[in-house]
């Protein structure tokens, strides 16, 4: 017989096990199991994909959840320090054993394909013991954004007679690479730049193939930027600035005029756009594009306001564009037309000797589970084609009476993405099942600001999941209306970052944050005046005791689930 449990969480990332801690404290009378693939905690950093020198984009201080602090004294991270890849894998080790639910997972634990039986969910999974049935009431699926590598192919890749292999595999292949005289690698991602810096730190040269007709060199900056050498993770929570993001649910943070002003108006829109010129401009001049004809190569293809949450930090132990200067990374903007033996030919002829050949070629922005059983529209929206062209038409007509600086889009080399974004509610729940109240997504989105993202999304989804949110649309319509509003916003706001795919959160984390908690009913001011308010940042540390917070005032009122 298949193992019954009321709340299933698959994956066990920072959104997996912020959504497993807050079931078992908000639910705690409900059996759960966190069903998680590798053999431990982490996603990203779970011990098998911790390749050498891995480091956080973040510093100490803004990647770790309200309310377990990543203490200097336990893990070692001194204060405006990036954080080891090994640390947080034990922080994220040690979240699950201090919350009580680290026994709860079931590693080495594979979700193959889930149906719908009832009211319930059962998922077919692959682990330790074979194949075998579970069964969920309630399922959350935190299986996140970079677990399917996309991993292109290349004519003679057979004869190449090197390893051939996506960045998520860098650290299991870490022992084939020994002695390497000459690595190339393939992205202009941040994780490109990390296999391309660890490879020369362990004596091989790179050549550093970065696609002509794809999104470019990321944008990348000094940790601390401005003039004022501010913290570049923190800046970009503070709210005031927040305000200079195009954000349709931007007026959830009580500052609605504000934002009318500086998006509604010509004078606003002026102010807008110098602001994000200059912050362009600093990181430009920070690392000297166009100082060497070599780092010209690196210089991003369009303005920082279009990117997202592809926006990284220079987080390395020397500096990345020196090795770039003295010719350690070479840097080939073009085409790999094919391969022979170790070697890589470029569509220009040119013939890179290649030792071994890694893609960080990003992710496949897709769920790893296959559903069946589901209809016609699976977790699209319950809407015929023909009234969903109309959907997007209205929302397309709304975003850009909202935004009109959104409607002069950058050149862009490559295609845009043409089919459907992840059409959630909140950008966590499925249309057609918002009133069922037994399934969720969390970790759908991808932000600069993901513990406190992962904290609030998984709190309200055990309320969600429990019936008890203060504010939840009461007709399918309202819901419907929102989702088409949010997404299609996304296709006009982020046309370099992952927009067009799913929600991708810069400056627009902070007011998605005080949505979720309004909808909890809980108050999204967290600091002890306004000036504090609108200058500090919005750290993990001001949304600690959200649980109790809410219980005080929800445990007494249980709706019927």
């Amino acid at each position: 017989m298949a193992e019954t449990y009321d709340v299933v969480v698959v994956g066990a990332g920072w959104f997996g096990l912020a959504a497993a801690k807050a079931a078992s404290q908000i639910m705690p009378d409900q059996s759960l199991a966190v069903l998680e693939s590798a053999e431990t905690p982490g996603g990203t950093w779970t011990k098998n994909r911790l390749y050498p020198g891995l480091k956080s984009n973040n510093m100490v201080g803004t990647y770790e959840f309200p309310d377990f602090p990543m203490a200097e004294s336990k893990y070692g991270v001194k204060p405006n320090n990036h954080i080891p890849g090994t640390v947080l894998n034990q922080y994220l080790t040690d979240f699950a054993h201090h919350f009580g639910f680290f026994n709860k997972i079931q590693f080495r634990t594979k979700v193959d394909t889930i149906e719908p039986v009832g009211e319930a969910w059962k998922l077919f999974v692959t682990g330790p013991s074979g194949e075998r049935a579970v069964i969920a009431k309630k399922l959350i699926l935190a299986t996140g954004l970079t677990s399917t590598p996309n991993m292109p192919t290349y004519k003679g890749s057979e004869n190449l007679g090197a390893p051939l292999f996506h960045a998520k595999d860098f650290c299991a292949r870490a022992p084939e690479l020994k002695n390497v005289k000459n690595s190339v690698v393939v992205g202009g991602a941040k994780s490109a730049f990390d296999v391309a810096y660890a490879q020369v730190e362990a004596g091989s040269t790179v050549d550093l193939v970065i696609r002509d007709d794809g999104h470019g060199p990321v944008w990348i900056a000094p940790a601390f930027v401005t003039p004022f050498k501010k913290r570049l993770d923190q800046l970009l929570l503070i709210r005031w600035m927040t305000f200079m993001a195009p954000c349709p649910w931007g007026k959830e943070d009580g500052f609605g005029g504000i934002r009318g002003f500086l998006h509604g108006t010509f004078i606003g829109r002026f102010i807008v756009d110098m602001f994000w010129k200059i912050l362009s401009a600093d990181v430009i001049s920070a690392n000297g594009y166009d100082t060497h004809p070599e780092l010209k190569k690196l210089k991003p293809w369009n303005s920082a306001f279009w990117i997202g949450s592809g926006l990284s930090i220079l987080n390395y132990q020397t500096p990345l564009f020196d090795l770039v200067k003295n010719g350690k990374i070479r840097v080939h903007i073009g085409q790999i037309d094919h391969m022979e033996k170790n070697t890589v030919i470029l569509a220009d002829g040119t013939r890179l000797h290649a030792d071994v050949v890694v893609c960080s070629t990003g992710w496949k922005k897709e769920s790893p589970i296959k559903f069946q059983g589901l209809g016609p529209h699976e977790f699209g929206l319950d809407v015929s084609q023909s009234e969903k062209m109309k959907l997007n038409a209205k929302a397309d007509r709304e975003v850009l009476d909202m935004f009109p600086r959104l409607e002069k889009q950058p050149e862009l080399r490559f295609a845009p993405k043409t089919s459907d974004p992840l059409r959630l509610y909140r950008f966590i729940v499925p249309s057609g099942y918002a009133f069922s109240r037994n399934i969720a997504w969390v970790g759908a989105v991808s932000s600069v600001s993901t513990a406190s993202c992962a904290t609030v999304q998984g709190h309200w989804t055990a309320a969600y999941l429990s019936n008890r949110l203060d504010r939840l649309p009461s007709t399918k319509a309202e819901i419907t209306q929102e989702i088409m509003l949010h997404t299609q916003w996304g296709k006009w706001r982020y046309p370099c970052g992952y927009g067009a795919a799913l929600p991708d959160f810069v400056f627009e984390g902070v007011p998605y944050i005080d949505m979720l908690l309004r909808d909890m009913g809980l108050n999204n001011k967290r600091k002890k005046s306004w000036f504090s308010e609108l200058t500090e940042p919005c750290l993990p540390r001001d949304y600690a005791g959200l649980v109790e917070e809410w219980k005080a005032t929800h445990d007494d009122s249980i709706k019927k689930v």
